[in-house]
């Protein structure tokens, strides 16, 4: 910082922009081509900015704390200073993801994807020794709602406070936090806004439907409500619940029918196309495969005795 800089104003001074840094930001991917920014861009060069962005001294710069798309459009304008307003009482990082929360966090306009990575960053930030990964967070955060009393101090202390932040409950936070475990096809639909946060919510329940994907992309091409959305991602449980209801039907027939089988390939031994008789042997091999699995899975206790064929 500058002896004139020093001089001036302690908490507002037009700054050159090469002298901002922009890193660790709660918002990621801002659109520079699209309406909104380009409405921005136009707003600020006929009346200029009218909110200042938010910075801390960081070396001889400072770090941006908030309003990054003003900064950018700033940039793109060709403008040399920005009003900024300087915030000197924040130097820790957990301290400067928190004011981030508490300014993005409540703005309308911040994507869930962003909310969810800020909120992870923050714990993350705040309890470094824990090395908390997704999963990690995502754990604390059901102890929480479920029994708090099991964490430490400590960590009930941040989960307050990132509730008092964003006013959401515990369990809101948690829902948002599990959006991290999407694909990164569904995230990026949930960012630009093409996927509604709520269905997001339904795939990030339903992480272990085998047809996630396909229903996703079924669903960006032709739109379902979440009632419909929610039948089609939980639909293979139910045919998984009803083939594990299901009696195993006897082999006693279906050993008669390989008995035939055998019998009618004898007596046309030489009569079958060769493309015939590799196909039925790639069935046979298949079968035989099957067959070998649940012999494995069945208990020494249950030895399988079938009888000869």
């Amino acid at each position: 910082m500058t002896e004139q800089e020093k001089a001036a104003s302690p908490e507002f001074m037009y700054l050159p922009l090469e002298n901002i840094i922009v890193e660790g930001q709660i918002r990621s991917g801002i659109d520079t081509e699209g309406e909104s920014f380009k409405a921005l861009m136009k707003s600020i060069k006929d009346r200029g900015i009218l909110e200042p962005v938010l910075v801390t001294p960081k070396d001889s710069k400072y770090l941006l704390l908030c309003g990054e798309r003003r900064f950018l459009a700033a940039q793109k304008l060709g403008l040399p200073t920005i009003p900024a307003r300087i915030v000197n009482t924040i130097t820790q990082k957990d301290e400067i993801l928190a004011f981030q929360l508490t300014e993005n966090l409540q703005r309308e306009d911040l994507n869930p994807i962003d909310q969810a990575k800020g909120i992870l960053a923050y714990i993350q930030a705040k309890h470094p020794d824990k090395g908390y990964e997704l999963d990690g967070v995502m754990s604390e955060l059901v102890k929480y709602e479920m029994k708090p009393e099991s964490l430490s101090k400590e960590i009930v202390d941040t989960v307050s406070t990132i509730s008092q932040i964003s006013a959401k409950s515990t369990r809101t936070l948690l829902r948002t936090i599990s959006l991290l475990k999407l694909f990164p096809e569904i995230q990026a639909a949930i960012r630009a806004g093409t996927l509604p946060v709520s269905q997001g919510y339904l795939f990030a329940a339903n992480l272990d439907c085998p047809d996630l994907m396909k229903i996703f992309t079924d669903t960006m091409k032709t739109p379902v409500t979440n009632a419909t959305l929610e039948r089609m991602l939980t639909a293979y449980k139910k045919v998984k619940k009803g083939l594990s209801g299901m009696k195993p039907k006897p082999l006693t027939k279906q050993y008669a029918s390989l008995r035939s089988m055998k019998t009618i390939i004898q007596k046309g031994a030489g009569k079958y196309a060769k493309t015939d008789l590799e196909k039925l042997l790639d069935q046979l091999r298949t079968l035989c495969t099957m067959v070998e699995e649940q012999v494995q899975a069945v208990s020494p206790a249950d030895p399988v005795n079938p009888p000869q064929i």
